[in-house]
């Protein structure tokens, strides 16, 4: 079952591997005693003092505690993540047009690379399933061109698959009995967490599966 996507704008930039992003609420640099300037400067300073090994709970915890003003006029939120880098051969993509046998062309390209990956064959199978049903729903529910791509992590694999279309995948309640939406229910059970990503052209589903 699809939505209309929310409303949010798409923002594209690039970071080095390691990067430290910080999102935040203006509760946590505004001050009465000092400009916005230098609450945001304060906030950098803070941040850029976090180690590379450090916990990112416990980072931010600390970041908010050292930067929070004793009394809030705002409610103070604080978003921290670290980007990462891949490996050339841990990664492998795929632009595939939106015909009726782009499923079948992603199993077969899929199915070749875990062999290679020498990917045990229930995790393979498993990975096979997951990126046919998310590239069939992609072609019924939002256009072309489709791309697929892999990434090998050090606990399982990440399968994205994008597409031009601008609709919210989710599941609906009755969804395990019609046929439109029993693709979502079967990306749920195979999965230890997907979601949706927003970019330029239209949106990515992406989903995490654990060896």
């Amino acid at each position: 079952e699809f939505a209309l996507r929310e409303p949010f704008e798409v923002h594209t930039f690039s970071t080095p591997p390691g990067s430290l992003l910080a999102l935040y609420t203006d509760g946590l640099v505004e001050d009465p005693a000092l400009s916005i300037d230098d609450g945001i400067d304060r906030l950098a300073a803070a941040v850029s003092r976090v180690h590379p090994w450090d916990g990112l709970a416990q980072a931010a915890r600390h970041v908010v505690a050292s930067l929070a003003p004793a009394r809030r006029r705002d409610d103070v939120t604080l978003l921290l993540a670290r980007t990462i880098g891949y490996r050339k051969g841990d990664t492998a993509t795929w632009r595939l047009p939106a015909r009726d046998d782009a499923a079948a062309r992603a199993r077969t390209l899929v199915h070749a690379l875990l062999e290679r990956w020498d990917t045990r064959s229930d995790l393979r199978d498993s990975v096979v399933l997951l990126v046919s049903e998310l590239v069939t729903n992609a072609v019924r529910y939002a256009g072309g061109p489709i791309t697929v791509r892999l990434i090998r992590l050090g606990h399982g694999l990440l399968c994205e698959v994008g597409d031009a279309g601008n609709g919210r995948p989710r599941l609906g309640r009755n969804a395990l009995l019609d046929d439109g939406g029993r693709g979502l229910h079967i990306v749920h059970r195979l999965t230890t967490r997907w979601g949706v990503r927003w970019t330029d052209t239209g949106k990515v589903v992406w989903a995490e599966v654990a060896r």
